[in-house]
């Protein structure tokens, strides 16, 4: 074994399988490269759900403009644009499922390709984590070269490499692969690959799959996501994120991996069938000629949606690859799911304000919008949920309906969209589609952190970013810790905003008497701020419990997180007890017969209240008229 400090590598052995027929390709014929991910008969019953859902579309929204029902064109026009926020954002994801494709396996790269695969590490990684991937990489049924990317691999690494067969890469000592700026950044993935590619990838290998320290790839892995390289024009092949070797012990992995079951999945497939589908930066692969001509990986922490812009600009296109199956660790703790949030947050809004506008002219029509859209969506769903949050604020301090409907007949032609619009996604995990296919439609954990948990921390990383532009300034990114480590309480800071957001939407609810005719956003707002309230205490339990932190040794932070806890908790059960039925009788206004709360009117002071003082009580039924 020999050790170079000039090139940083380590020798080692090449994995050997025996290479696919050639055969296979000429069996082939004139067949496409891309194929439907649906059979057939599961296009026609998508097509069917996809009708009706148009149809409930419609249903809801020629309702809804009905000009009698704005009353003050600011409140209804700030509703409208929510609500179409809410029911046609899906229209970008169903329509791409539609049209979903993946690569045909009747075809495979030339016999003679020379193949690699690299595993990146930081000096946070823990080697164990590491170890189980390289070992994974070595059982591949396709033969390759398997490569270590350490930024300072230490003596146990280097023997158990060479004993291994495992040949390293490593940018120890070089200053001009530690920039502070892109490329070749320092502490950043990036400059760790970018210093393979320079000096074996570019010059060694045709195609070269990479993955993260911690994304274990399954025995047919590499044989799946080469497949779609046989087209001579696919640069890139992305494959799902599974983020589930830690999801029984956190429930913060499991906040992310069920709701983006569906766009490892079916979105992702759509993108190949007419647009260009995302590398995700757990593990991707590379046409080494498409990433050389691209100029490189792209900027940023978020340096897997900036190469694929990258690649895409350069005249190449990418293809998912839906049965390229790797098993990643999720966040451990929700400190980390948020660092996360924040991280690529911010990182997509700087590769927007920075580095799109000099690639986006070399773009489709489509792929322009798909580029703008994907890098807007964080910034975009920051900005809706807090005009969701803010609503029942606003109305019960304006005492102002955002329309002139009652809640039920809203309930009437809105719940059948709502509803088309889960059958659909149930639908595609019942064919197989949704990466892991183990991903629960709904569940306690995406309720959270889809609707709850995300969006403040989005909004940070987004108005950082927007900070940093405007001032110059320069923030450093964390990695994202692996393995085991010591078990301590989180921060406070990681829950203080949601015990804002508790107590802010449950004051409205205390402190305004008489709302006029926005009575029924009592009970938005009260269940709104217990919902984060809830939230608070999930984050706080579920750490101590998931993580085992000894609560002796922390008493005086636990009293101090669990008091905070319950202040989240009993501010806005004070709002709904106080408020709560008075909210329901606002609601059930207009629904004829249907009686859910009762009213009462105190008519003397005989230690009952003050005259005319109301009272509501909780009593379902049916009222017939007189």
């Amino acid at each position: 074994m020999s050790v170079s400090a000039d090139v940083g590598t380590i020798s080692g052995r090449t994995s050997s399988k025996q290479r696919p027929g050639a055969a296979l390709a000429k069996a082939a014929g004139k067949a496409p490269f891309l194929v439907p991910v649906l059979s057939a008969t599961h296009q026609r019953i998508l097509r069917f759900g996809l009708a009706f859902w148009f149809v409930t579309l419609g249903f809801f929204w020629i309702w809804w403009l009905k000009p009698e029902h704005i009353e003050h064109i600011g409140p209804f026009t700030f509703a409208t644009l929510v609500l179409a926020w809410l029911t046609l954002m899906p229209m970008y994801f169903l329509l791409n499922v539609h049209a979903s494709r993946k690569p045909s396996k009747l075809y495979s790269i030339p016999t003679r390709s020379r193949v690699a695969m690299v595993v990146t590490k930081a000096p946070s990684e823990p080697f164990s984590v590491v170890a189980r991937t390289l070992q994974a990489m070595l059982v591949q049924d396709y033969p390759h070269e398997t490569w270590l990317a350490d930024e300072d691999p230490s003596e146990e690494t280097v023997r158990w490499c060479d004993a291994h067969g495992v040949l390293i890469s490593t940018r120890r000592g070089r200053e001009d692969y530690h920039r502070k700026t892109w490329p070749r950044r320092t502490r950043c993935k990036e400059g760790n690959l970018a210093f393979f590619y320079d000096h074996y990838g570019y010059e060694r290998y045709d195609f070269v799959a990479q993955l993260d320290a911690d994304h274990v790839p399954t025995p047919t892995y590499l044989r799946e996501i080469l497949y779609p390289f046989a087209d001579p024009a696919v640069g890139y092949v992305s494959a799902p994120s599974i983020c589930d070797n830690n999801a029984a012990e956190s429930w913060s992995a499991r906040g992310r991996l069920f709701p983006e079951g569906m766009f490892h999945g079916p979105l992702q497939s759509g993108h190949t069938g007419g647009g260009a589908p995302l590398c995700i930066g757990s593990h991707y692969a590379v046409r080494t000629k498409a990433l050389k001509e691209a100029g490189g990986l792209g900027p940023e922490l978020a340096e897997d949606h900036s190469t694929s812009m990258l690649i895409n600009a350069a005249g190449w296109r990418g293809v998912h690859a839906l049965d390229a199956i790797a098993h990643g660790d999720g966040p451990q703790t929700f400190a980390d799911l948020i660092t996360q949030e924040f991280q690529w947050s911010r990182s997509l809004m700087t590769i927007l304000l920075e580095y799109s506008p000099a690639y986006l002219a070399k773009l489709s029509p489509r792929l322009k919008f798909q580029f703008l859209f994907c890098q807007l969506w964080y910034p975009l769903f920051a900005v809706f949920a807090l005009l969701m949050y803010v609503m029942p604020i606003y109305a019960l301090f304006t005492g102002r309906n955002f329309a002139n409907v009652m809640y039920l007949d809203f309930l009437f032609y809105y719940l059948p969209n709502a509803v088309a619009l889960v059958g659909l996604v149930v639908m595609l995990k019942v064919f197989g589609v949704s990466r892991p296919v183990t991903a629960k439609t709904i569940s306690w954990e995406g309720t959270l952190f889809l609707f709850f948990a995300r969006w403040p921390w989005v909004l940070a990383g987004t108005l950082s970013s927007l900070r940093d532009y405007l001032t110059k300034s320069f923030v450093d990114f964390r990695v994202t810790p692996k393995g085991s480590g010591p078990k301590h309480l989180l921060p406070v800071r990681a829950f203080a905003p949601y015990v804002m957001l508790a107590i802010g939407a449950a004051l409205p609810v205390l402190l305004v008497e008489h709302p006029f005719d926005a009575t029924g956003f009592y009970w938005f707002a009260a269940l709104n701020a217990f919902l984060y309230g809830l939230l608070v205490a999930v984050i706080v339990v579920r750490h101590v419990i998931e993580n085992k932190v000894p609560l002796r040794a922390n008493a005086a932070r636990v009293a101090l997180q669990a008091s905070l806890a319950m202040l989240a908790l009993i501010v806005p059960a004070m709002s709904l007890y106080d408020r709560g039925m008075e909210g329901v009788y606002g609601l059930q206004q207009g629904a004829v017969g249907l009686r859910i709360v009762r009213i009462a009117y105190v008519v003397s002071g005989a230690g009952q209240g003050n005259i005319g003082t109301r009272k509501f009580y909780f009593d379902p039924g049916w009222e017939t008229r007189r």
